[in-house]
């Protein structure tokens, strides 16, 4: 059954258009690094982990901010919206008859992480090998922290010491966050079925989270002042949201509902 999800997920062409989208952003962001770099002398030439998509505000990375602020959109029009067209063409009610709605739940998420977490990890790990390839030997961080003791905490020491680690560390950490995020938009897709509902629900959800004190973003980018005393009470609030959401949308479409969705 997962495998059938997937193969009209991937021959739908909206399915196909957005994930096209999320991958090319990053490239496009890479493209963009490239013209404004100065590669004549390896001083001023960027370090590849500045140059990466991740790095945000630094070298003037637009490409991260739309794929970070508009992650809703990117997410539900990948396939976290699926089940409000299936459901206004009655499949949902034909594939609930024919597995049971657990199953239909279970394997609504399943899909929805498996793209989700191929698509944003291809788009995010050639970005940042084109990064490792062209700036080779770059050591502008754009930064003052190095020569600055009182900002340059333990932390942060050991990011500049360990780039490709690092941006190890943070693309798997974007990966997974944007995967569960997908997980929260496909139950949000489940319980209200309606698109206006669904994506603006879906945004404050996501903004209360960007805009807090404890930043989601913050797990997003490297070499940033905000250490673990930030990055993990984030993390926890994330999870807590998320999963709330989701058991929510467990009990609600599998235990308490109906014999349909």
């Amino acid at each position: 059954m997962l495998k059938s999800e997937l193969n009209r997920y991937i021959h739908d062409w909206r399915t196909r258009i957005f994930a096209i989208l999320i991958v090319v952003i990053p490239l496009l962001d890479f493209i963009q690094v490239l013209f404004s770099q100065d590669f004549a002398d390896a001083q001023y030439r960027f370090n590849p982990i500045v140059a990466s998509f991740l790095s945000g505000s630094q070298a003037e990375h637009y490409g991260q901010i739309i794929f970070v602020w508009f992650m809703p959109i990117l997410l539900l029009g990948l396939c976290a919206d699926r089940p409000i067209r299936d459901h206004k063409e009655q499949y949902d009610i034909a594939q609930i008859m024919r597995l049971g709605k657990k199953r239909y739940y279970l394997v609504g998420l399943m899909a929805n992480g498996i793209l989700t977490f191929v698509t944003t990890g291809i788009g995010l790990i050639l970005n940042y090998l084109l990064a490792l390839l062209v700036f080779h030997g770059g050591k502008d961080f754009l930064t003052d922290d190095l020569e600055n003791s009182s900002t340059l905490t333990a932390e942060l020491s050991w990011q500049y010491n360990h780039t490709v680690l690092t941006m190890l560390m943070v693309t798997v950490a974007t990966v997974l966050l944007a995967t569960v995020f997908a997980f929260v938009c496909y139950v949000l897709s489940l319980m209200f079925a309606n698109y206006y509902v669904v994506y603006t629900v879906a945004f404050v959800v996501w903004f209360a989270q960007i805009i807090s004190k404890y930043s989601t973003t913050y797990l997003m980018q490297p070499l940033i002042e905000y250490g673990l005393n930030y990055q993990i009470p984030s993390a926890l609030i994330f999870i807590a949201t998320s999963g709330a959401i989701i058991g929510l949308g467990y009990w609600r479409m599998v235990m308490w509902h109906g014999d349909q969705l």
